[in-house]
């Protein structure tokens, strides 16, 4: 059983004795007197091997689409790489006038635009000024009532549809989701710097100083990472002409971008996303576009440190439905991004209130994470879908790896469940 140091914390137990993390193993020491050792080489993202990075490759889009990037052949994969490169050769539509900084949402339908909606409140509420926009397809215009509502939390809505617009989308995948649009809406937008969140991404405080981080201030562009590896048999490392290296695939949920030093690497995650055909059988959606294409053109980024933690509930065991998200700077969750959260029944959720009678809904009952994990790739994130028929995430343990430590969410983060349905969140689906 796990032992509980504190009435919030809960360390989950495991051995003492531990390898040492990438981080402490590769701190730089003083150089010894004469005679020197061999020079040591910079801090590099390890390269990758089968062991190491595919068992953390995401097993489901694997499965799906192991067997096309086995019988691409080098003249295809050639092809591909030539097209992308002379697309970047074309140069780069003129930049709109870009002014300040601001927050970028996609919304369409009713669900992601209320959910979106309540995200803007979120960020009202934790005193967050930065003016917002959010875009959508042309036949996916808000409700007068939210339009009204979101004008008056000085959120704009805009069309991605225009004709003047750098990257104008007049048609749609003939797909559920339409991925295609988060590039475009990020180059449209009137935000010289800005803040790109999806529709379910929750801010738990003003992410307003991310802006002001070094990391960003240095690249200009600032990534967090995702549950997977990019599998080695992948053939995106052999199109983008990039090396394969043992690190975590980007979480695209949120990203801080500087437009201005950004516009060439976001031009080819457009172009990627544009031939989704292709590139969305190599990269699970759009998530990776946004990295390899900064990858491909040798543009610096900085991928977020900190590993994400869960947000999730007990069924029949711990189930993850919520991505958390940190900054480097400290040791508190920024984002809360339900990717799982909203195909949730919200009979999931449900609890008894203990000062009144009847029922509240509470998706967020404890956090699960690894106790440190910068710049730690041995870890192992698991998918598994319940008896119940839902879809989580948990951590498991091996030797050698960061202990795993669960919180009860609401003492880490006080206050949040009720200020988000306070401003009409949603949680699990109504049926």
């Amino acid at each position: 059983m796990p032992a509980r140091d504190d009435k919030s914390t809960i360390y989950v137990d495991h051995k003492e004795t531990q390898a040492p993390s990438a981080s402490q193993s590769e701190e730089k020491r003083e150089q010894p007197p004469t005679p020197p050792p061999a020079p040591s080489e910079p801090e590099q993202i390890p390269q990758c091997t089968p062991a190491a990075v595919n068992r953390n490759a995401d097993p489901n889009h694997t499965q799906a689409h192991l067997d096309f990037w086995r019988n691409l052949d080098r003249e295809t994969v050639d092809k591909y790489r030539t097209d992308w490169q002379n697309f970047i050769q074309k140069g780069a539509p003129g930049k709109p006038e870009l002014q300040g900084r601001g927050v970028v949402f996609v919304a369409g339908n009713q669900d992601t635009f209320q959910r979106a909606l309540a995200s803007v409140k979120m960020l009202r509420h934790y005193g967050c000024q930065l003016p917002v926009e959010v875009w959508h397809l042309h036949d996916e215009p808000a409700s007068n009532d939210t339009a009204k509502t979101l004008n008056d939390l000085d959120a704009m809505l805009h069309d991605l549809s225009e004709p003047h617009l750098a990257r104008p989308i007049q048609h749609r995948r003939d797909a559920e989701k339409q991925f295609q649009i988060k590039a475009a809406a990020i180059i449209n937008s009137n935000f010289e710097e800005l803040l790109y969140l999806d529709s379910d991404n929750i801010p738990t405080r003003d992410p307003s100083f991310l802006f002001e981080s070094p990391t960003f201030i240095a690249t200009g562009a600032l990534f967090w990472p995702d549950f997977w590896k990019t599998h080695t048999e992948n053939r995106i490392f052999d199109i983008l002409d990039v090396p394969c290296n043992d690190e975590w695939e980007q979480e695209s949920g949120q990203m801080v971008i500087d437009k201005t030093r950004s516009w060439l690497p976001l031009q080819l995650a457009w172009y990627m996303q544009e031939h989704s055909d292709l590139y969305f059988q190599l990269l699970n959606g759009d998530k990776d576009t946004f990295k390899f294409a900064w990858k491909a053109l040798g543009l610096p980024y900085h991928m977020t440190e900190t590993f994400l933690g869960m947000g999730g509930v007990e069924l029949d065991k711990f189930c993850g439905h919520t991505m958390l998200q940190y900054a480097d700077e400290d040791d508190q969750p920024v984002f809360a991004h339900g990717n799982l959260m909203k195909i949730f029944d919200q009979s999931d959720f449900m609890e008894v209130q203990s000062d009144q009678e009847g029922f509240r809904e509470r998706p967020w009952r404890l956090i699960k994470r690894y106790s440190h994990s910068k710049k730690e790739t041995n870890l192992t994130p698991s998918f598994y879908v319940s008896p119940r028929g839902r879809p989580c995430m948990d951590y498991i343990w091996r030797v050698g790896q960061p202990n795993i430590q669960v919180d009860e969410f609401d003492s880490v983060l006080a206050g949040f469940q009720d200020a988000y349905f306070e401003n009409d969140g949603l949680g699990g689906e109504i049926h």
